[in-house]
C-alpha cells in the first residue's frame, strides 16, 4: 500500500521485510539516499533478524535495532527514548534490569517504535 500524510510518501508492504531495506543494504543505487531527501525505514526482517530502523535523514543512513536508537542524538532518537522504545542494555545496567524490562516491555516493542516514529513524524 502506498500513500501519502503531509509532505511524506509512505509504503507499506507485509512480506516479511522491506523493500528499500533489502535493495538499500545490496548497495542497489537507485536505492541509496539522496542529499535533501529522508528515507524513515522499519522492518521486521522476518528472513533475517532482527527488526531495524534505517533512518537517513539526508544522503547518510544510520541503523539501530527495535530496543535502540541511531547514536545520532537526533529527534526521531528522542521520541525513540520517550516512547519507552530504547531498552537499557550492559554496561550501562544490571542484567537483572535489562532482563525485566524485556519481560515487561519486550511484546509490545513493536508497538513502541511505531508510537516513536508516529510522535518524530508528525
Amino acid at each position: 500500500m502506498y500513500g501519502t500524510c503531509g509532505e511524506w510518501t509512505y509504503v507499506l508492504e507485509d512480506w516479511g521485510m522491506s523493500t528499500w531495506a533489502t535493495g538499500y543494504q545490496g548497495k542497489v543505487e537507485s536505492m541509496l539516499p539522496c542529499e535533501g531527501q529522508e528515507v524513515l525505514c522499519l522492518t521486521a526482517n522476518r528472513f533475517c533478524p532482527p527488526a531495524v530502523i534505517i533512518h537517513a535523514p539526508d544522503a547518510w543512513a544510520y541503523r539501530a535495532d527495535f530496543d535502540s536508537d541511531t547514536g545520532q542524538n537526533s529527534a526521531l532518537d528522542a521520541a525513540l527514548t520517550a516512547a519507552g522504545a530504547v531498552f537499557p542494555s550492559m554496561p550501562e545496567s544490571s542484567e537483572a534490569e535489562v532482563v525485566a524490562y524485556f519481560e515487561e516491555y519486550g511484546e509490545r516493542l513493536p508497538e513502541l517504535v511505531f508510537a516513536a516514529v508516529g510522535a518524530y513524524w508528525l
